[in-house]
């Protein structure tokens, strides 16, 4: 049992609806409605009446909802004494966030930073790699979300966490009938993949029949495009991407269905913290990345590489 499992309980009994429920919540709703029967299968409990429209409570779930509104009362009174202490993370902080990122990652965390954190001003700037770059180098930027490694060395880099690619496919392709997709079994030259995952492929390394991945990748047609036109092409027309895990996030049971994982060999990449060597902003950035890291849903498959110590306390 956690929290977000009783917030989701309550948000259901409230809209009396699973959708509404997880569009309130900011998530998807196959994401809401499996923590919800992982609750009621630890303890052997119905909360709700799914046979029932709109959704009803069972008789145990009424009393099970309560306690759970109480709960999350007592967690907001928590909240709200301990943000009472003195010695606030207070001040202004610009953060740079790269474009392919910002889509998947930015909704999770700031809005439990700025209710947390009222007196810290966090300034968020999505930018390319190039701009990234020039920007921490004239001390533009405080700090920045990146995908390691960066193309330029000479900064403070600490890796955060890893992330997954999965593979996204038309309903019709062929590989739609399987389960788990192995990477030897991918048709590079049916993939379209945007120009800013190129140097990622070409220097990614496998024991696969595709090792020799330069030679392949010729035959791959690249778009400078984002990965959500990349997306809509393919439900359009047709063909084979890649998106990262966090990108399923705000995908919908219908684009979930076409969605593989990948094996032999996982593939994965590295998202990690950037700051000029000259940083001087530690703690407001070990704030920002502690809430960043906490926000991930624990659902995604992603590894957490950080080491950023204990969390931040901030006490009279």
């Amino acid at each position: 049992m956690n929290f977000h499992q009783l917030k989701y309980i309550v948000s259901v009994e409230k809209n009396r609806n699973f959708s509404r429920a997880a569009e309130e919540c900011g998530i998807a709703q196959s994401t809401l409605s499996r923590e919800i029967q992982r609750l009621e299968q630890e303890f052997d409990v119905m909360i709700f009446d799914r046979t029932r429209h709109p959704v009803a409570l069972t008789m145990k779930g009424i009393d099970l909802i309560e306690q759970a509104k109480r709960i999350l009362k007592e967690e907001n009174t928590f909240i709200s004494i301990a943000e009472q202490k003195k010695n606030r993370p207070s001040g202004t902080f610009s953060l740079g966030v790269l474009a392919s990122l910002a889509p998947y990652l930015i909704p999770l965390f700031t809005d439990t930073i700025t209710k947390k954190y009222p007196e810290l001003n966090l300034e968020i700037f999505e930018v390319t790699i190039q701009e990234m770059v020039a920007d921490l180098e004239k001390e533009n930027l405080d700090g920045a979300i990146a995908i390691s490694p960066l193309p330029k060395e000479g900064f403070y880099e600490s890796p955060l966490f890893e992330e997954e690619f999965v593979l996204y496919l038309d309903r019709n392709h062929k590989l739609s009938t399987v389960s788990t997709i192995r990477w030897d079994d991918i048709p590079l030259n049916e993939l379209i993949l945007p120009e800013g995952m190129k140097s990622y492929f070409l220097t990614r390394k496998t024991e696969s029949k595709h090792s020799d991945l330069e030679k392949h990748l010729k035959t791959l047609r690249y778009q400078n495009a984002s990965l959500e036109t990349i997306r809509k092409i393919i439900d359009r027309n047709g063909g084979l991407t890649l998106i990262p895990q966090l990108a399923c996030l705000y995908m919908g049971e219908r684009r979930l269905e076409m969605v593989r994982p990948i094996k032999d060999p996982v593939l994965s990449r590295t998202i990690s913290f950037v700051a000029p060597r000259g940083f001087q902003k530690t703690r407001l950035s070990k704030v920002i990345l502690n809430e960043i890291i906490a926000s991930i849903p624990t659902d995604i498959q992603v590894k957490l590489v950080a080491d950023l110590g204990p969390s931040v306390r901030f006490e009279s």
